[in-house]
């Protein structure tokens, strides 16, 4: 497996454990400061042991293979990144008409961030996904 596929591989369950673990843990309903700022804080803590676990896997993969590491991205990679991306623009466009909508519903600062931050999530792990998909599939 090649060093650019298993980091997708392993930003895809990083992000999927984190956001899951976060939209579970979700305060629904919490609008006042309390609420935001344990939100806040798990923001900040879901980046930090994002950046921590990305961190060191990328570093131990790329010690067990340095030359695979290193090298630039081909065009294989750059043609399975150009259709991955584009796919998951269209993810994130639909998922923010969709924030829009709710928030012309409900007027809830908090859920419509939330919402957006979720269409965000959404679209990377499509990106993700599909960047896995066409590495597997040789596309």
């Amino acid at each position: 497996m090649a060093f650019r596929e298993k980091i997708d591989w392993l930003s895809f369950a990083v992000i999927l454990l984190g956001f899951s673990a976060y939209f579970w843990i979700f305060p629904y309903g919490v609008g006042d400061r309390e609420g935001m700022a344990a939100q806040a804080g798990l923001l900040i803590a879901l980046a930090i042991i994002f950046t921590i676990v990305m961190t060191t896997a990328a570093t131990l993969f790329a010690v067990m293979r340095p030359r695979d590491a290193n090298a630039p991205a081909d065009e294989r990679d750059r043609n399975i990144t150009r259709h991955a991306s584009g796919f998951a623009y269209y993810v994130l466009i639909a998922g923010l008409a969709g924030c829009f909508a709710l928030a012309h519903i409900t007027r809830d600062l908090v859920l419509v961030l939330n919402a957006v931050l979720a269409a965000a999530v959404v679209a990377e792990l499509v990106r993700l996904g599909l960047q896995i998909r066409f590495y597997r599939t040789g596309a």
